[in-house]
């Protein structure tokens, strides 16, 4: 556990030691002592994706499922605390969803491999390095993937944030970016549809050749091949939402996302 953390947690055992009153239960008042400490971290997560809260979160909980007391309210405040952050994880679990859970009938770890692969082999013919998953952005390209499959949409209004916007508005995306605990400097977003209807068992051969059509029709044109041999950018995400009979995709790039 890093330094942060521990002092951290020393800090909330001390505040929670000083704070009991002696009494079998939680009371009302504790408990609102424990929600005061909810607060600060809630305002710490704020700054951080939500891949690492999850983890943050867990970190916690494993930690003060080891902390015993002896006095009966000390035990129920820990428990109670512990039950707190449980409750945290389970809701920033239904933030993140796999593919699998959208689209159940196909090997998304072939498909991730072939859309990577797809990325690299440019890179490769320009002396670049290799770009590699990042998944603290599955849930920009989940939820804006989702989006523009729901809304219907096609060409530039993929890309606007706001009614205001007109095709890409750079400040309107990172404040997007923000408000789902991402922050980033440099990053860029291609978004593509297409044709796909499968009803299949297994139907990874049939997305696969539906985005492979979406990359060479989108993802190496002029507009959209910067974003693919960037040398800025060394990370990605995509997102593949399907809306009746056509698919509708989200990718995202960025630089040491964290």
């Amino acid at each position: 556990m890093k330094k942060f953390q521990k002092l951290f947690l020393l800090w909330i055992l001390i505040q929670l030691f000083f704070s009991f009153s002696f009494a079998s239960n939680v009371s009302p008042a504790n408990k609102a002592k424990i929600d005061n400490i909810l607060t600060v971290v809630e305002r710490d997560r704020g700054k951080e994706t939500i891949v690492n809260q999850i983890s943050k979160y867990e970190k916690f909980i494993k930690a003060f499922s080891k902390v015993s007391f002896k006095d009966n309210e000390q035990k129920e405040m820990i428990k109670y605390l512990v039950e707190c952050f449980q409750k945290k994880v389970d809701y920033l679990k239904t933030q993140v969803k796999t593919q699998d859970q959208v689209i159940s009938n196909v090997d998304w770890n072939r498909v991730q491999r072939e859309w990577l692969s797809w990325h690299n082999e440019e890179r490769d013919n320009k002396w670049l390095n290799p770009y590699t998953y990042n998944e603290n952005l599955n849930f920009t390209s989940l939820v804006w993937a989702q989006q523009i499959a729901n809304e219907k949409r096609k060409t530039w209004s993929t890309h606007a944030r706001k009614s205001s916007d007109w095709y890409r508005n750079t400040e309107s995306i990172r404040e997007w970016f923000a408000n789902l605990w991402v922050n980033v400097v440099y990053f860029s977003e291609s978004n593509a549809y297409g044709y796909y209807n499968c009803k299949k068992s297994d139907c990874t051969q049939e997305i696969i050749d539906a985005l492979k059509k979406c990359f060479d029709r989108t993802f190496l044109d002029s507009q959209h091949y910067p974003a693919v041999v960037s040398s800025t950018f060394n990370q990605i995400w995509f997102w593949v939402a399907t809306n009746w009979t056509y698919l509708r995709l989200t990718t995202h790039y960025g630089k040491n996302v964290k």
